[in-house]
């Protein structure tokens, strides 16, 4: 009966310390599902970020171009 109790409470250490772990583990990746959900916020940001700015880029470089054709016009008209 003796032994019996003490393989209780040894099983009973080992669940309290496999629960403990378990809660450790879902702490942890509770925290790491965080994060993944900040930096896919971020991505996010920053792909909208980079399509503006590439639309900026494109419009700059029709301005420019634009530019470009006037200036060879008045330059080929003024000669």
């Amino acid at each position: 009966m003796e032994i019996e109790v003490q393989d209780l409470r040894l099983l009973e250490e080992k669940i309290d310390k496999l629960l403990q772990a378990l809660g450790r583990l879902k702490a942890e990746r509770e925290e790491l599902l965080l994060k993944l959900q900040e930096r896919e916020a971020e991505i996010s940001r920053l792909k909208e970020e980079l399509n503006r700015r590439e639309e900026e880029r494109r419009a700059i470089k029709e301005r420019i171009g634009s530019l470009i054709e006037r200036l060879s016009q008045f330059s080929e008209g003024g000669t």
